[in-house]
C-alpha cells in the first residue's frame, strides 16, 4: 500500500509538522467502517523540559481517514486535505499561533487503506503560567466540516529538586535517530492521543523525562529507580509492574516501558509513574488517565457486566432505569445529553468524553451519571432524572432567539442549583432595562444571581452573583443602565 503527504503550506512560521498513515492495529473500541462517520477526532497534550525558563508544550492528535472526505485524482489516486489551526491563549488574548495545510494521498479507498489512523503532533515554547491550548481540524474538501477541541493547561518550571515530566502514552516506540517531530531522545514515539487501548492495541507504551537527579557519591548513589502502577476508577491499586533500577546517565535521563493491560476490564484507569533518586532518597510523581475497552466485556455475562453487577450489590449508584437506551442512541443523540450535563461534570470527565469513540460514550454516561446516584442500591438514578427533566424546563423557559435554553445564563443557573426559592422581576422602562434578582436561601447561607435583558432580546445574562465561583460585579448597576 502506498502513502504519500503533500505539505501545501506552513503559516506563522511554524515548525516542521510530519504527518504519516499509523501502521497499527486499529483498536477495537474504535475500528472504522469504511463509509465516512462524523468528523471528529482526538487531541492531547504533554509538558516536557526546553530550558529553565521554558516548557516544551507538546500537542497531538490523531484523525481517522474514514471522517475525512477523498477526492479522485486525474492520476487515479484519492486526496483529503485538512486544515490544522492551534493557539495558546491567556486572558482572552492569543499568545502563540500555529496554522498548516497538510494533504493525504492514497491509491485506493480499500478498506485496509482506510482503517489507518493519521497522527499529527507539534509543539509550543511557553513560559511558566496558565494558559488554553485550542486546536481545530478542518476538512477542506468536507463543506468545511471541523471540530475545536480546547485544553485548559498550566505549565510550572521542572526546577528546584527530583521532577518528572508527564507521561506520554503510545501505540509504540522504537529506538530511531532520525531527526523528526515523532523522536525524542533517540525513540521514535508514536503518540496515543485517545488513550484507549484493548484488544487491539494490548500494550500501552510510555514515554518520561526525568531531571534533576543527583550526582551520586556511593555506587548505590549512581542509581535511580522507575516504578509504575495502575489503579482502578476509585483509586485502588490493581496492577503493579516491576520496578527498574537504572544507572544514572547524568543530571536527566528517559525511561519508557511497554505496559499490558489487555487483562484490565474495560474501564478508567490511573497509571502512576514514579522516580526515586537513590543518592537522596528523593521522589517524584506522575499520574495520567487512560481507558480499556474490550468488546467482549459488555456482552451478557462478561467482565464488564460482570463488574457492573458487583458494585451494584456494593451500594454504588444506578446509571437508572432507563440507561438501556444508551445503547442504541446516535453519538450526536449521546454527545448532546452529555453536553447539557458538563455544566455538573469535573473537567477530566469533558476531557475523557472528548476522547472516546461511539461504544465508548455509550459506556461511559451510563458510569457518568451512576457516579452521581444519590440513592445507590436502588434501580432509580433520582439525581439524573430530576436533572434531565430540567433541561427539558429550561428549554422551555428560556429559549432565545438564536440559543437553546440550556445553553442560556439562567438555564445554567437553574441545572447547577434547582429551581430559585424566589424571583424578583424588574420589567423595562425608561430608566432600566429588564433585570430579574434569583434568590436561593438554601445554598451558602443565602445567594442571588442578578440577571440582565443587556440587548433588549429577552435574553437574560448573569452579571452578578454572591455565591462562589460564579461571576462577581459589585458595580453590575451599570448593566440596567439603558444607555449603558
Amino acid at each position: 500500500m502506498k502513502t504519500s503527504f503533500l505539505f501545501i503550506a506552513l503559516l506563522l512560521a511554524a515548525p516542521v509538522l510530519f504527518i504519516l498513515a499509523q501502521e497499527t492495529a486499529p483498536l477495537d473500541s474504535v475500528a472504522q467502517e469504511p463509509e465516512q462517520r462524523k468528523f471528529s477526532f482526538t487531541a492531547d497534550w504533554n509538558r516536557f523540559q526546553a530550558a529553565d525558563t521554558l516548557i516544551y508544550l507538546e500537542y497531538t492528535a490523531a484523525i481517522a481517514r474514514t471522517v475525512l472526505t477523498y477526492q479522485k485524482q486525474e492520476n487515479g489516486s484519492y486526496a483529503a486535505e485538512i486544515l490544522v489551526e492551534s493557539h495558546i491563549s491567556s486572558n482572552d488574548s492569543v499568545l502563540y499561533a500555529k496554522n498548516w495545510r497538510a494533504r493525504d494521498i492514497i491509491d485506493s479507498m480499500d478498506s485496509e487503506s482506510m482503517s489507518l489512523v493519521i497522527p499529527i503532533i507539534n509543539y509550543f515554547m511557553v513560559p511558566p503560567g496558565d494558559y488554553f491550548l485550542e486546536l481545530k481540524v478542518t476538512d477542506q474538501f468536507g463543506d468545511n466540516r471541523a471540530q475545536s477541541i480546547k485544553f485548559q493547561v498550566t505549565t510550572t518550571a521542572f526546577a528546584g529538586g527530583l521532577s518528572i515530566s508527564d507521561t506520554q502514552l503510545a501505540t509504540s516506540i522504537q529506538r530511531d535517530d532520525a531527526e523528526n517531530a515523532f523522536n525524542k531522545n533517540g525513540y521514535k514515539v508514536m503518540p496515543n492521543p485517545s488513550s484507549v487501548f484493548g484488544i487491539g492495541l494490548p500494550i500501552l507504551y510510555t514515554y518520561n523525562e526525568i531531571y534533576n537527579l543527583v550526582d551520586g557519591t556511593s555506587e548505590e548513589g549512581q542509581k535511580y529507580t522507575v516504578s509504575y502502577h495502575i489503579l482502578d476508577n476509585d483509586g485502588n491499586e490493581v496492577k503493579k509492574f516491576p520496578d527498574r533500577v537504572r544507572n544514572k546517565p547524568g543530571r536527566s535521563s528517559v525511561a519508557v516501558n511497554n505496559l499490558n493491560v489487555v487483562t484490565l476490564v474495560s474501564g478508567t484507569y490511573t497509571l502512576q509513574v514514579s522516580v526515586t533518586d537513590h543518592e537522596n532518597n528523593q521522589t517524584a510523581t506522575t499520574a495520567r488517565k487512560f481507558f480499556v475497552y474490550r468488546q467482549d466485556d459488555f456482552a451478557e455475562g462478561g467482565a464488564a457486566f460482570q463488574k457492573v453487577a458487583d458494585d451494584r450489590s456494593e451500594g454504588s449508584g444506578s446509571p437508572g432505569l432507563d440507561a438501556s437506551r444508551y445503547d442504541s442512541m446516535t453519538e450526536e443523540e449521546l454527545d448532546l445529553e452529555f453536553d447539557q450535563a458538563k455544566y455538573v461534570a469535573e473537567r477530566e470527565e469533558v476531557r475523557t468524553w472528548g476522547r472516546l469513540n461511539l461504544d465508548g460514550k455509550r459506556e461511559y454516561i451510563k458510569e457518568f451519571w451512576a457516579k452521581r446516584d444519590e440513592t445507590s442500591g436502588t434501580p432509580e438514578n433520582e439525581f439524573k432524572t430530576d436533572y434531565l427533566n430540567r433541561v427539558q424546563l429550561v428549554n422551555q423557559m428560556f429559549r432565545g432567539t438564536f440559543t437553546e435554553g440550556w445553553k442560556s445564563d439562567r438555564g445554567r443557573v437553574m441545572l447547577v442549583y434547582g429551581k430559585p426559592d424566589e424571583i424578583e422581576r424588574f420589567p423595562s422602562s425608561s430608566d432600566t432595562k429588564e433585570y430579574h434578582y434569583w434568590h436561593y436561601y438554601a445554598i451558602q447561607g443565602g445567594v442571588q444571581f442578578i440577571f440582565v435583558d443587556k440587548r433588549g432580546m429577552n435574553d437574560l445574562e448573569l452579571v452578578h452573583s454572591t455565591a462562589r465561583g460564579e461571576l462577581y460585579d459589585t458595580d453590575w448597576q451599570r448593566w440596567i443602565d439603558p444607555n449603558y
